[in-house]
């Protein structure tokens, strides 16, 4: 294993909670590189924590890197289906050193850069491209918020590209859209 610590962004807004995961992840291989009471626009750390009751925490989904939930309340299956993984308050520290491993080396699972895009992916690559946020294409194509978010996500890790403007002209290199259709 390497000397590297595994840089961590510990995003809650109780200092108990941030405390804690620090004096856990004090005694491993990752390091706790900052910690914010709200979700930032970028971060050079390999994995997020995030405390469910931060809002706005779904913006922490267009990271292109592991993001564990902090539960400390009820917390239904289908909002921790979009995570990583989730560590639990009541967890003990090697159980949540185990998970937090468990969800770096499950990142590396995702689609594979080059994959086939599907068709609806190819959709809202077009919505994309045209400057769409997500919440038009999700009224567009009457899906929530989340599944646009999870599309995008894919569509990210098959192009490799991350910018808006990169995945506009993947689109028209494609030719999924016409240059004329953007202007």
């Amino acid at each position: 294993m390497s000397n590297e610590k595994i840089k961590v962004l510990v995003i809650s807004s109780s200092e108990i909670l941030i405390g804690g995961m620090r004096s856990v992840l004090a005694r491993s291989e990752f390091v706790v590189e900052s910690c914010l009471a709200g979700v930032p626009s970028e971060t050079d750390a390999a994995l997020v924590i995030i405390d469910l009751s931060v809002p706005d925490l779904w913006s922490v989904f267009n990271h292109e890197i592991p993001v564990v939930a902090l539960v400390h309340s009820a917390c239904d299956e289908e909002t921790l289906s979009r995570f990583s993984g989730a560590v639990y308050l009541y967890d003990s520290a090697q159980t949540i050193l185990k998970k937090l491993r468990k969800s770096i080396s499950s990142g590396s699972d995702r689609p594979i850069e080059g994959g086939e895009l599907s068709p609806r992916e190819k959709e809202i690559l077009v919505c994309v491209a045209k400057g769409m946020l997500n919440k038009e294409i999700a009224y567009k194509y009457n899906l929530s918020i989340f599944t646009v978010m999870t599309h995008r996500k894919n569509i990210t890790a098959k192009t490799g590209i991350k910018s808006i403007a990169g995945l506009t002209a993947y689109a028209i290199l494609q030719g999924l859209i016409d240059i004329e259709s953007i202007k």
